[in-house]
């Protein structure tokens, strides 16, 4: 029999049920029974055809069904995301920024910070008056600690009591450095020092302080460097070929930050003896005829201190006094190398061939534009000639630096969200970056939180003149303690 459709055999079938709806009883179930043996056989081999396609389709669609439902669950559990408010980078204005500092106004070191702090007040009041930091003002909290340890600890103890959002800090003291160090790697708070402490930057606990210039290490290494290099042209009269030098310095973490195992053993590997390390007073009527006299029994040729202004004024005129000046090559860190070792030398020709690594620009270099600049804010504020050192256009040059960061911490994170630790980042994600147009190099990427090159500069005429531009420093960085 040829089989129909099924849905025609269901028409089929209830047509036949209304057609025989009239008949007896007896033709009525006749008929039924007749049309149900005609579609039993083609309804039952249609439910055969269809099943296995049936289940094939509820067999696909139930990982969708499923996943579907899994969705629609997850989304009633979770709370609807609020939408993000906008970053706010600009037109910041009426918010302020604040710089804490603190060092010695009216201790030993009052004659060398006092020109430090005036560069600050200059340089942050020239920002202002230009419209501050994308609109908001920067304002200065300063303490003076007298050059004590325990006084510059309690300044930060107040400081950060009372901002619990410290964006940047700025230190001078090596002592005040190496004590902080990790205080600010737990608070969070970075550090920007001109105290060039290897412990600081790059001991066990440090890693949010950067510095101005090179760690003393690398710094000595340099001197080291230039002097083994050039020993024919800038040895003493007498001195023969081999080059000994007594570390004569402060008994101080500054003093000592350029004595470490680090640039002795590279002492050694140029062929350079360290005869002695003598102690001096850090006062400036320290003296230090003793300390020469022992490096001359020693057999050096070269006195090198890790000191500035009346330190190694000290060393200078005990020379002086014991008419040797001549018989030793001098030199120093790049802090001794400003006019103020003039303030305490008894004769400014004692200062004559001193020879300092130098990792800046200095007030001379008076075709850069940075160094316009702060010279223009030094007479306008009316600074006095003693004034016109390294520290206050150092200090120009930190603050320029600690803007730059900033701002591209708001850019990363908008102003609101702004902390210490995104300043940190920022600092880092800079780069080689000239500050101040130039007047400072630095470069705080690849773990370096210190720069790396620096010129080599001598006294000549009272004036500090480059023997050798900017060279890449020996990297003497504590390897023990280095922190990653």
């Amino acid at each position: 029999m040829k089989k129909l459709p099924v849905f025609t055999l269901l028409f089929f079938l209830l047509g036949a049920l209304f057609l025989v709806a009239c008949g007896t009883p007896a033709e009525v179930q006749d008929a039924v029974e007749d049309a149900v043996n005609e579609v039993a056989p083609t309804l039952e081999a249609a439910a055969t055809e269809i099943g296995p396609t049936v289940e094939a389709a509820i067999e696909e669609a139930a990982p969708t069904v499923e996943a579907v439902a899994t969705d629609v669950a997850e989304a009633m559990e979770e709370p609807t995301e609020e939408p993000m408010e906008e970053m706010r980078t600009d037109n910041l204005e009426g918010e302020t920024i604040t710089f804490y500092h603190f060092g010695d106004l009216s201790g030993p070191l009052a004659g060398i910070t006092g020109p430090l702090i005036n560069g600050f007040n200059d340089s942050v009041a020239a920002i202002n008056a230009n419209g501050g930091i994308r609109g908001a003002q920067i304002e200065l909290q300063f303490t003076d600690t007298q050059s004590s340890v325990d006084e510059a600890v309690a300044a930060y103890d107040r400081y950060t009591s009372e901002d619990d959002n410290i964006l940047v800090m700025f230190t001078y003291g090596s002592g005040d450095g190496e004590a902080l160090a990790s205080r600010f790697v737990e608070d969070q708070i970075p550090n920007l020092a001109a105290g060039l402490s290897a412990v600081a930057f790059y001991g066990p606990e440090s890693g949010y302080t950067f510095g101005y210039a090179p760690i003393y290490p690398d710094q000595f290494a340099l001197f080291m460097d230039y002097i083994s290099a050039n020993w024919d042209d800038v040895k003493p009269e007498g001195a023969g070929d081999d080059i000994k030098i007594a570390y004569v310095s402060w008994p101080t973490a500054y003093g000592q930050g350029a004595y470490t195992d680090e640039t002795l053993a590279y002492a050694e590997s140029l062929g350079i003896e360290i005869v002695a390390n003598e102690l001096i007073d850090p006062a400036p009527t320290a003296d230090t005829t003793t300390a020469i006299l022992n490096a001359q029994a020693a057999g050096a040729n070269v006195i090198y201190t890790n000191s500035l202004a009346f330190g190694p004024a000290s060393i200078l005129n005990g020379m002086g006094a014991l008419g040797l000046r001549d018989q030793f090559l001098f030199g120093a860190n790049n802090w001794a190398m400003d006019i103020a070792i003039y303030a305490f030398v008894s004769d400014p020709a004692l200062v004559e061939g001193m020879i300092s690594p130098f990792p800046y620009l200095f007030w001379t270099d008076a075709d850069n534009p940075g160094v316009q600049y702060a010279e223009e804010q030094f007479a306008a504020n009316e600074r006095t000639p003693g004034e016109h050192g390294v520290g206050y256009l150092l200090t120009f040059a930190g603050v320029d630096l600690a803007v730059q960061a900033i701002e591209l911490a708001i850019d990363n994170v908008g102003f609101d969200a702004m902390t210490g630790a995104d300043v940190h980042a920022a600092l880092i994600e800079l780069g080689a970056v000239d500050i101040l147009d130039g007047v400072m190099r630095v470069d705080f990427s690849n773990d370096s939180r210190s720069p790396h090159e620096a010129q080599i500069r001598q006294v000549q005429g009272g004036a500090f003149v480059v023997l050798q531009d900017w060279t890449a420093t020996p990297d003497l960085r504590p390897a023990d303690n280095f922190s990653e």
